[in-house]
């Protein structure tokens, strides 16, 4: 194999001369496949396939092209860039690339010829990087550019008479070029000189040194330096050095470690019955709910600031973590999956803040499985990645929760591959660890497996802990879901995102509608309760454990949360009646009823606002107590006193202190203030990217090439043909009106030029009929359908069958 075409022999066929030459050599297939393979060439849509050669061969189309290679293909491509800047045969440690590799690399058109004989395109060179396969520039070039004092002990080391540059470097490069003398100087080393030599051949070639220049003294005890003085690596300056590819060659061709396969590494895996995986999933999506809400619940009562930066404080996020019972990581993550839903959102005013939306009040009312796709989806497309949250970013700035630095454009993509990975497993099946994972995912594309190997991780994490995939498996409700969010669906996404939540909704478990009270004040609830009465005990008790069943507590502050909320003593008790499976421990009802009669003693209203109290000496001592001394309350009348503070604030201030004082009306009947809670304005969801094509569909990509065939047998006909004359836009020359009247008047088969209003050109062969009202119309060879077209977009005509000819 070559790099480079050679003049095919007497009477062989010809090959291509260029690359827009091999494109319309491709098949329509071929031509459809490279533009699936490769979008950003065809937007937008090309007119010919010069213009398509033309975009092949742009930089940051190949860059991206390259990048987005397996390791097995990849490492075909680098050898052939290795073959392409060396003569005569490879050895044994870059052999020949294989066939398929070579099928894969000509569907991308980032080489073209055939499997005999081929060409690089001009930009993959530079795309694949400066060492191919991860080996060093040749001996030759790097000791060329090494001054010849620095090559003295080389040279003396390798038995070489003293000479300068540049025969100096060459010498050196000779003896590099035989394998025997470079087994020599190798097993002259020690091990650790061994260990150097294998680190560098293993890519990438080039190593750090500390001072390469050192006395013979100092260097004797270095290994690294013992290498240097013997040649077998190379300075590049005062403290970087590069393996030369000769040596690289030797000592990889002497290692045990197999190359890429053809095939992704296989998975090690855990597997399940599918319900069983579904069953795990829910308690997770359960849980995401619950945080859901109870984020929302912290954030009404104590609404955290917004940065002036954008985002959320440290402190606030810290404190959220505390309040929702999780560590920081998880708390980031169902916030901002929350922003993404539109469920909260930053109010507007000198003092913004976050509170939930008013749209999460509609979400909380629908069913689980419903409730649990809004979030799901929301993070599918968000294109903001909450593992970064508290990392440094690159102004070394920490980034903040809802911040403006967690913004990644890619994470939707690296999301749909992460999860596509899992996808490919049969149903039930896990992977025993995450690092098979991430390895394959490394296989499928190493060159940016470096960069994205910790948001891989991290987006698996995530999915384990909102419920797409359970013991790092994916669901069979996360499988139907990605089906339904994949862009391929198109018209049946809705029908599969029905199945979706249909699938989620049966493998939840019931709702219950009891619990069980405990004597000591426990409430038990064994199972996801009903949303209604999940609402009231919430409100009642205290979330202490959270599971298969649910743990809550009710406590004098808790009954006095409900009573502050309108609830009265004997709703209270009714409701732990009708829902509760064991009888009312008398602890809860002594409880109830204390909490309740001394609920209202003291009542507050406005004046700006009063405090009234028929227990004159209750009264007294709210007056003499120090801790509401910051409420100005001031004495009126034995059972009265005033406040200048809003009433709100009052009954929190004496809340605050210990005491259970409620509103009243202007008549004195109790009132309740504040039941409904701040919400903050309804937003859009947050901006989502769905990658896709410039042509999705078979017939898309058919219908696009055949244009760009039209284009093509444009330009070439506009080669043989004078054209229509353009003197004056839009006006026919007078020469092509009259040969189009004689194709009508004779029935002759014409070939017309015509272009298209988005400014593409194609060509078209007709039998004319007809010549009115500034149009053409006939049939066209392969439509049934009588076409028509504008005498004034017609660029070019030939008659195909002229019988004077």
């Amino acid at each position: 194999m070559a790099a480079s075409p050679a003049p095919p022999p007497d009477g062989a066929p010809t090959r291509p001369g260029s690359l827009a030459d091999w494109l319309r050599e491709r098949d329509d297939r071929q031509l459809a496949r490279l533009l699936r393979l490769r979008p950003d060439l065809a937007l937008p849509s090309p007119p010919d396939l010069g213009a398509l050669a033309g975009r092949v061969a742009v930089r940051t189309s190949t860059q991206r092209a390259v990048d987005s290679l397996d390791a097995f293909t990849l490492g075909a491509l680098e050898r052939l860039v290795l073959l392409a800047d060396e003569s005569g045969p490879l050895d044994d440690a870059v052999d020949d690339p294989p066939a398929d590799a070579l099928e894969a690399l000509l569907d991308r058109a980032l080489i073209w010829g055939d499997e005999q004989r081929v060409q690089l395109v001009p930009t993959v060179r530079d795309a694949v990087g400066p060492y191919p396969t991860g080996l060093g520039r040749p001996a030759a070039t790097l000791f060329a550019a090494v001054p010849d004092v620095v090559l003295v002990p080389v040279l003396k080391n390798l038995g070489l008479p003293p000479s300068p540059q540049p025969r100096a470097g060459q010498a050196i490069a000779t003896v590099l070029a035989d394998p025997e003398r470079i087994a020599e100087l190798v097993a002259a080393g020690d091990d650790a000189e061994r260990e150097v030599l294998a680190r560098l051949a293993a890519g990438p070639p080039v190593g750090t040194v500390r001072h390469t220049r050192l006395a013979a003294e100092e260097a004797a005890h270095s290994p690294p330096h013992r290498l240097l003085n013997r040649g077998l690596i190379v300075p590049l300056d005062s403290q970087r050095v590069e393996l030369p590819r000769e040596v690289g060659r030797f000592v990889r061709a002497r290692s045990s470690e197999p190359s890429s396969g053809p095939e992704p590494p296989e998975l090690e895996l855990t597997r399940r019955e599918p319900d069983a995986l579904d069953r795990l999933g829910t308690t997770a999506v359960l849980e995401t709910l619950r945080l859901i809400d109870a984020l929302a619940d912290s954030w009404t009562a104590q609404p955290p600031a917004l940065l002036r930066s954008g985002g959320l404080g440290v402190r606030e996020l810290r404190r959220t973590a505390r309040d929702l019972g999780v560590d920081e990581p998880a708390a980031a993550l169902v916030a901002e999956v929350a922003y993404a839903a539109a469920l909260i959102n930053s109010t507007n005013g000198p003092e913004p803040v976050f509170l939930p939306s008013t749209e999460y009040d509609n979400w909380r009312g629908h069913e689980p499985a419903s409730r649990w796709l809004v979030l799901a989806q929301a993070w599918l497309g968000m294109t903001r990645q909450p593992s970064l949250v508290n990392q440094r970013g690159e102004r070394d700035r920490v980034i903040s929760a809802l911040g403006p630095d967690a913004e990644r454009g890619t994470i939707p993509a690296l999301r749909r591959q992460v999860l596509g990975t899992l996808e490919e497993l049969p149903p039930g099946a896990a992977p025993a660890s995450r690092e098979g994972v991430l390895d394959r995912l490394g296989w499928h594309q190493p060159r940016r497996a470096s960069g994205q190997r910790p948001l891989a991780e991290a987006i698996l994490a995530e999915a384990d802990v909102l419920g797409l995939t359970a013991a790092g498996g994916l669901t069979g409700y996360g499988r139907t879901l990605l089906a339904a969010t994949n862009p391929a669906a198109n018209g049946v996404a809705g029908q599969t995102l029905a199945a979706a939540e249909h699938a989620l909704a049966r493998a939840l478990p019931e709702p219950v509608d009891h619990f069980l009270v405990q004597p000591d004040l426990t409430v038990v609830v064994p199972g996801p309760p009903l949303p209604a009465m999940g609402r009231e005990l919430a409100l009642l008790a205290d979330l202490e454990s959270t599971g298969g069943a649910s743990v809550y507590r009710i406590t004098e502050r808790t009954v006095r949360r409900a009573l502050d909320a309108g609830r009265s003593g004997e709703r209270l008790a009714e409701f732990i009646r009708t829902h509760s499976r064991t009888p009312l421990p008398q602890a809860l009802t002594y409880l109830i009823e204390d909490s309740s009669r001394r609920h209202g003693v003291l009542r507050a209203g406005s004046a700006a606002a009063y405090l009234r109290c028929d227990d004159e000496a209750l009264l007294a001592r709210v007056l003499a107590d120090r801790h509401v001394d910051a409420l100005g309350l001031r004495g009126i009348a034995p059972t009265v006193a005033i406040a200048d503070v809003p009433v709100a604030r009052l009954l929190d201030g004496l809340r605050t202190a210990g005491y259970s004082p409620a509103a009243e009306a202007a008549g004195g009947a109790l009132v309740t203030i504040g039941v409904d809670p701040p919400r903050a304005p309804t937003r859009p969801p947050a901006r989502t990217i769905s990658t896709r094509g410039a042509a999705d569909t078979d017939a898309q990509l058919a219908e696009l090439v055949r244009r760009m065939r039209s284009g093509d047998a444009l330009a070439e006909v506009g080669r043989r043909i004078q054209p229509i004359a353009a003197q004056v836009p839009g006006v026919t020359s007078a020469a092509t009106m009259e040969l189009l009247r004689r194709a009508v008047r004779e029935e002759l088969l014409i070939w017309l030029g015509v272009a298209e209003p988005d400014g593409t050109a194609t060509a078209h062969e007709l039998r004319p009929i007809s010549l009115a009202a500034g149009y053409v119309r006939g049939w066209e060879e392969g439509n049934d359908k009588l076409v028509a077209f504008p005498v004034h977009r017609i660029t070019a005509v030939r008659v195909l069958d002229d019988p004077d000819d």
